[in-house]
């Protein structure tokens, strides 16, 4: 158990300083371009899906993103109809990851790290830098990755961990929960999404049984927009409200077609688990701001009904 948890620790660690390096280089790159351009123009609601979903894209996390809208709704650079579509783009961009670690670009980390390191070290060149910076951290995402991978692969001879896992798959609702509780505690769905492709490579975890828990994360990562926007104004705690909404109605109405969900994913890859549960998380996130885009005036209205003052 003590090997188990350490090489959880260590690929976790490494992770997450992956994540917090990609996000703060692709973050100083980006942030000015879009400031500008959001504050200039007229955004339609495809547009606002294309340009949370390009943002979450670039900087990997759907809180980094939300937590950026909430601030710019707060500053009163957007709206909170303007801010919705962008929310719901937002959780279509996090999926890249996932996509990402599925087609298994991480046995090219150690050269990625390399070329990062040396942009990182350039004298004078800002931009080359904070590439080389992103660069480090995308490739130290990968690598904690594979370290999650071995620390992980020993769970697959627990016979009571194989019981649990299972009945998840026969008790979906108990799925969610777990991946609500998981990532609200780890406030880290691309985290969580990468622990359940690890389980599934090493056959510890069913693609069925990991795709109810895939949908409690999307829940579980609004709590740190909640967060966020405790000390914010009615309007800034309201763009959060309207994050977890969006997110709480999607898994609501795609909860009665969960075997549905995770045949069209199978089907999309038959043979490989980690991809099947990125294709499953996109499919999701696709789906449910298909369905939801429609009503972002009425997320927007429910959630000035929530938060009063």
């Amino acid at each position: 158990m003590l090997t188990i948890l350490s090489g959880m620790a260590c690929g976790l660690g490494l992770f997450l300083l992956g994540m917090k390096f990609l996000t703060t280089g692709l973050k100083n790159l980006a942030t000015g371009r879009f400031k500008s351009k959001m504050q200039n123009t007229t955004i339609h609601p495809l547009m606002g899906i294309l340009i949370g979903t390009f943002i979450t894209m670039l900087i990997q996390s759907s809180s980094g993103t939300t937590v950026l809208l909430v601030g710019l709704v707060e500053a009163g650079l957007l709206t909170l109809p303007q801010a919705a579509p962008m929310i719901m783009g937002a959780n279509i961009g996090t999926t890249i990851t996932a996509q990402l670690i599925a087609f298994q670009v991480g046995k090219y980390a150690p050269l990625l790290l390399i070329v990062g390191v040396l942009l990182s070290m350039l004298d004078g060149k800002r931009k080359m830098r904070l590439m080389g910076e992103a660069m480090v951290g995308l490739s130290l995402i990968f690598i904690g990755i594979d370290f999650l991978g071995k620390g992980l692969a020993p769970l697959q001879n627990f016979i009571r961990f194989q019981e649990i896992l299972a009945e998840l798959g026969h008790k979906p609702f108990l799925g969610i929960l777990m991946g609500f509780a998981t990532t609200a505690i780890i406030q880290s769905s691309g985290t969580g999404i990468a622990i359940l492709q690890t389980l599934a490579i090493n056959n510890t975890l069913s693609v069925f049984a990991a795709v109810p828990i895939l949908l409690g994360q999307n829940v579980g990562t609004c709590i740190t927009t909640l967060i966020a926007s405790v000390n914010l104004s009615i309007t800034g705690r309201r763009a959060a409200v309207i994050h977890l909404l969006f997110n709480f109605f999607g898994v609501l109405l795609l909860y009665p077609f969960l075997r549905y969900l995770t045949q069209a994913a199978l089907l999309l890859a038959p043979v490989n688990p980690a991809r099947q549960i990125a294709h499953a998380h996109s499919i999701f996130n696709i789906v449910a701001t298909l369905l939801l885009l429609p009503f972002s005036t009425y997320l927007v209205k429910l959630s000035t009904l929530i938060v009063r003052r």
